[in-house]
């Protein structure tokens, strides 16, 4: 495997293509990735005067959030919506529970969202003294011309973050580059105890094709994970549409939990991925491997725009909104 793109200078061991190839291909896109912070302020502040996100919506959860996601308890609870200074429609959503994310340490479910930069090196100057603590780099990723090159942080409210370049030609999954100094997300990491059941779910259940797994030893992700620091981690990525996107999947110890998630409530930390989807009617009606949390629901805003929506949970309880493309959509 030789470009991985999990966004930490790691060792690779030889890796393993897996025989799950593409189906359906349910996900077509990455719209929202929201993370519930201790208090909104702080997140919204840091994300805009350090990394030069938009807030372009704002407010409270409303009765349709919340009867959508089937979180009667996260009512009122207020939120920002926030675009990268490219305009690019991928958004960051944060949402105010009074509790701190949930990195470190690791748990099962979303845990790492990765975001393309033009130039990480300038940008980890520019987060000292900030709410940004760096964990690790910046460094290329594999000892190649044109490899990607990236930083690991955890941010002011234990949100954590992959910073990532991209230079033309240098991913072999043909991903672009970024358009702003910040731009948008373009991988979510999930992990937990059995790689199988994540290939199984984002393989078999939705169909996308699982590229690689690789075995690779971290010790940014042993240190979140409280492990000893050459733990091999085995690590695939999951496909998605139009090059753009991809979904990485990690291999955790045994001893790694499952994420808490108290009745009523969005998950803490990295508490759910928004997805775009071609269509509802067939997951509604009760698609084999799927079982939404509550029937699909049409909301408002500037990411919804009025279509459907419908949460599911995936392999591990990790919470996927899907987003009803408009009508025509390819």
């Amino acid at each position: 495997m030789e470009d991985p793109l999990t966004s930490h200078v790691a060792t690779a061991g030889c890796g393993e293509t897996l025989e799950i190839r593409a189906g359906a291909k349910l996900l077509r896109g990455i719209a929202i990735v929201t993370h519930c912070v201790e208090r909104l302020d702080v997140a919204e502040t840091a994300w805009s005067s350090v990394l030069h996100y938009v807030t372009v919506e704002s407010g409270r959860l409303t009765p349709a959030h919340c009867a959508a996601w089937a979180t009667p308890a996260a009512l009122g609870q207020r939120y920002c919506l926030m675009r990268p200074a490219s305009g690019d429609a991928v958004y960051l959503r944060f949402i105010e529970t009074g509790e701190r994310g949930h990195a470190p340490p690791a748990t099962w479910g979303w845990n790492a969202t990765e975001l393309l930069v033009t130039d990480p090196d300038d940008l980890a100057g520019r987060l000292r003294g900030t709410g940004f603590r760096c964990l690790g780099g910046p460094g290329d990723l594999y000892p190649r011309p044109k490899a990607p090159r990236a930083m690991q942080v955890i941010g002011p409210s234990g949100e954590l973050v992959y910073f990532t370049r991209l230079l033309p030609g240098g991913s072999r999954y043909g991903l672009r580059q970024a358009s702003s100094y910040v731009d948008r997300p373009f991988i979510v990491t999930v992990g937990a105890s059995s790689g199988t059941r994540l290939h199984d779910f984002y393989g078999g259940v939705l169909g996308h094709r699982i590229l690689e797994r690789v075995p690779f030893v971290n010790s940014i992700l042993a240190t979140l994970c409280g492990t000893a620091p050459h733990t091999v981690f085995p690590t695939a990525v999951a496909s998605i549409p139009g090059r753009r996107f991809l979904l990485e999947m990690d291999e955790y110890p045994s001893h790694v939990p499952p994420r808490p998630v108290r009745s009523g409530h969005l998950p803490p930390g990295m508490a759910m991925v928004s997805f775009t989807v071609r269509g509802l009617d067939a997951l509604a009606q009760g698609a084999a491997g799927i079982t939404p949390r509550a029937p699909a629901l049409a909301l408002d805003g500037v990411a919804y725009g009025g279509r459907r929506v419908m949460v599911i949970e995936g392999a591990v309880g990790e919470w996927l909104e899907l987003i009803e493309e408009d009508t025509g959509a390819s």
